[in-house]
């Protein structure tokens, strides 16, 4: 009977010392936290909603797209679809491979129906300005090669007096181009944006072309308003 009440004892003394050493804060010093806790590492956040990762952006233009084939010219706002692939190399560069397409088509006033058309494929590069809310701008540009078409449905005779003119056959030499662009990402859910922005493509001076047989310049460029959206991988 003693011999019990004496083990008793001892684990009563036990607990009470295991619960008092087991009360200490996880982040005091290893010899003063019960069970030898050490301090837990601050929290922090290695990558921004970017940083080392794929992704994808889609956008919908209106374009205001304006064209010279020889001495025809025109002018169109159409719509214009675009597509780019980018690595977010770090938290605020990405680089990015994209293509766009814009076709437009007017009358000219003497020489009949006009048309101007690119498709670029360029690589570029956006900077995303660091923010601490789900709005990030960003800022970019690029360099590529644009695949060009242009058409005039007449041009000036080059026979007879000035007012008269001449069915026309054009080929237009494709040539590099380049574009700049600016806008607002907004983050709607983890690795989900929609984006809004401004860009504006341009050759990098006036393509080669051919009317009738005679050497001619052909040049386009476009300002576009951006609606899309961006999903990161």
């Amino acid at each position: 009977m003693n011999k019990m009440l004496f083990i008793i004892a001892l684990l009563l003394v036990g607990t009470a010392y295991g619960q008092k050493h087991g009360q200490g804060s996880l982040g005091e010093p290893a010899s003063a936290a019960g069970l030898g806790r050490g301090p837990l590492p601050s929290p922090t956040m290695q990558h921004g909603y970017f940083a080392g990762a794929w992704g994808v952006k889609l956008d919908l233009g209106w374009a205001n797209v304006d064209w010279d084939v020889g001495p025809a010219s025109g002018s169109e706002r159409v719509f214009a679809p675009q597509a780019s692939l980018f690595y977010k190399k770090s938290d605020n560069l990405d680089i990015n491979l994209s293509v766009l397409n814009v076709s437009g088509k007017d009358n000219h006033e003497r020489l009949g129906a006009t048309d101007g058309e690119f498709t670029r494929i360029a690589m570029g590069v956006r900077y995303w300005a660091p923010t601490q809310g789900r709005v990030t701008p960003f800022f970019g540009g690029g360099i590529g090669y644009y695949l060009l078409d242009g058409n005039t449905q007449f041009v000036p005779s080059e026979t007879e007096e000035h007012p008269a003119v001449d069915p026309a056959t054009v080929s237009v030499k494709d040539g590099p181009g380049a574009f700049l662009e600016a806008g607002l990402a907004f983050l709607i859910s983890d690795g989900f944006f929609v984006n809004t922005g401004l860009s504006y493509d341009f050759l990098l001076g006036s393509s080669d072309a051919t009317i009738n047989g005679r050497d001619k310049k052909f040049d386009v460029n476009a300002f576009l308003l951006n609606l899309g959206v961006m999903w990161k991988f």
